[in-house]
């Protein structure tokens, strides 16, 4: 067997790197924001994050309000609040743009920042204080090439008083690898009331933001898993990114169209936390793989495809 080069190297995230995916994720970076219909009213809004303004520039209201409050405890300082103000035409809305979008529509969300694996759910804390029936609601959509190929639309109208945790399964459309998405998060107004309110803080795909020790963030995996390689097809580099929910053998083997062993991408003790193997293919011919991920608990198989 030809000698391969595989480069590993440990995805272990911590303090502001913790989710390289979605920005300012917990709302710790906040900025002035001027109304473009009238310049004298000038709110505050987290950065990458916008809320609804007033729909007449005499009146000053925003749907994002910066929250001195912050779950899990000591991961920063403040956390977002989403309230409408009827009074002033403003819904209770946060979109993860940087500014409002020109002419957006639940028929065309455009994209919003950019992603480049296929998450299998978002987690997010969040307290919720409903009134009159309202219900919050968390819209994520998934994007290759400008269309939509997964995300969810959840709803809920029950009360939280109290910083839970929510996690939301995220389902795809097609096999693509996407390239952007977007995050909507409101309170549903089923009358016109200025009562719901809907806190949220740290948002992540896939794993939970905890805090570990002083004043680092780091994502505990609550499950293991293997990623689909990226890119796929690949010339000569490809990356494979694996999950360890709590201290294990983990092996990684390569086989080929017949089953046959090609190369072990790995085969050591790993503690939790998210990794990836950089895997050099220069060695091999062309053709369709397999890549397998064995744990004593867990095993999954994944196809890649080299192209020379």
């Amino acid at each position: 067997m030809k000698k391969l080069i595989i480069l590993f190297t440990a995805l272990i995230f911590m303090s502001l790197k913790t989710n390289a995916q979605i920005p300012n994720y917990g709302f710790e970076i906040w900025e002035n924001y001027s109304d473009p219909d009238n310049t004298n009213n000038v709110y505050q809004k987290p950065d990458k994050w916008v809320g609804l303004l007033p729909t007449s520039p005499s009146t000053y209201s925003f749907s994002i309000v910066k929250n001195l409050d912050n779950y899990p405890p000591g991961t920063g300082q403040y956390s977002l609040l989403i309230k409408s103000d009827v009074a002033n035409g403003v819904d209770g809305v946060a979109f993860s743009y940087d500014s409002f979008p020109p002419g957006i529509s639940w028929q065309n969300i455009p994209p919003a920042f950019p992603i480049n694996y296929r998450p299998t759910s978002l987690f997010l804390y969040y307290k919720y204080f409903p009134a009159n029936g309202d219900s919050m609601r968390v819209v994520c959509c998934f994007y290759k090439n400008g269309f939509i190929i997964g995300g969810f639309d959840y709803k809920s109208p029950q009360s939280v008083p109290n910083w839970t945790q929510l996690e939301i399964p995220i389902s795809y459309n097609t096999s693509d690898v996407p390239d952007s998405a977007t995050i909507i998060l409101f309170t549903f107004c089923k009358i016109q009331h200025d009562s719901s309110m809907l806190y949220v803080d740290n948002l992540s795909f896939d794993n939970p933001i905890t805090l570990i020790g002083e004043g680092k963030r780091i994502y505990l995996p609550k499950n293991f898993a293997l990623m689909q390689n990226y890119p796929n097809p690949f010339n000569a580099m490809t990356t494979i990114k694996y999950s360890v929910s709590k201290t294990s053998l983990v092996t990684i083997k390569l086989y080929n169209v017949l089953g046959k062993e090609v190369a072990t991408l790995l085969d050591e003790e790993k503690s939790p936390g998210d990794y990836a193997i950089k895997f050099n293919a220069n060695d091999l011919p062309s053709g369709i793989y397999y890549y397998q991920m064995l744990t004593n608990s867990f095993k999954d198989t994944k196809k890649l495809i080299l192209i020379k």
